[in-house]
């Protein structure tokens, strides 16, 4: 005959049961792994694993070639900035960084050599000024006699449009640093640039203004260790490939380029 085994328990009041062994529901190999499988954006940075930042990547459509990257910042108050700069960011109005920020800015904080691609109108002016300003603010203030070396930075475009939209965004940031920023483009006349642009740590320019600048002697990049190449495919596009060569060429070899 066929014996069906049951498990019947029954509660009687009054009386006494000797305690089960059994193993718990939630262990701590089960929270490690329930952690692991939180959405990144419920975690801390600290909490972040490879597995998290690569999500988070793929998610905010960021994709990188080259060793050794840093972390990205999901928020300005991650990000390696300095203070005063995350005050003139809370001013202008910046609520999160966009994806080129997330990952260009702490890269650039790094001092590394980087080559960003984004759409326009993306955050990429904002994505290597900010560490630009923060590289500049490191060094000692441009006086009567150091001015005469010229800028710490520059910055090329290949548009007198998009350089004065640069200008206006470096003004922006430079609000809450001691860092002095100009341009040289056309439609000015060279006297006036001259004044303008000497003290000024970081200059942005077109290649051809600023090669004309250099060879009338009205600035010199004895002292320029930062170089940023604005739509550097267009400027190649539209011609500007000497001129930019030409510029980088005066940049003592002795500097850290």
């Amino acid at each position: 005959r066929k014996w069906v085994k049951k498990l019947i328990i029954i509660s009687v009041v009054g009386m006494h049961y000797p305690p089960i062994d059994y193993e718990p529901l939630i262990t701590a190999e089960f929270l490690t792994v329930f952690k692991q499988q939180t959405h990144w954006s419920e975690k801390k940075s600290s909490e972040m694993t490879k597995r998290d930042w690569k999500i988070f990547r793929e998610d905010m459509k960021i994709y990188l070639r080259g060793g050794r990257v840093p972390i990205p910042c999901r928020t300005w108050a991650e990000s390696p900035l300095p203070v005063e700069l995350l005050k003139a960011i809370n001013e202008v109005g910046y609520i999160r960084p966009t994806p080129i920020q997330m990952q260009a800015i702490p890269v650039a904080m790094e001092q590394r050599d980087l080559i960003g691609v984004a759409e326009t109108g993306s955050g990429k002016t904002a994505a290597y000024m900010l560490p630009m300003l923060t590289y500049v603010n490191a060094l000692p203030a441009l006086d009567n006699i150091t001015a005469e070396d010229g800028p710490y930075g520059i910055v090329m475009a290949p548009t007198r449009e998009l350089a004065l939209q640069i200008e206006e965004e470096g003004h922006k940031f430079s609000k809450f640093s001691r860092a002095k920023v100009a341009s040289i483009v056309g439609g000015r006349g060279s006297e006036l640039q001259a004044m303008t642009i000497r003290g000024c740590e970081i200059v942005i320019a077109t290649p051809g203004k600023l090669n004309d600048a250099l060879e009338k002697k009205y600035t010199v990049l004895n002292q320029c260790f930062y170089v940023v190449l604005d739509e550097a495919d267009k400027m190649i596009d539209m011609g500007f490939e000497g001129y930019v060569n030409e510029v980088l060429d005066r940049i003592p070899a002795s500097n850290l380029k």
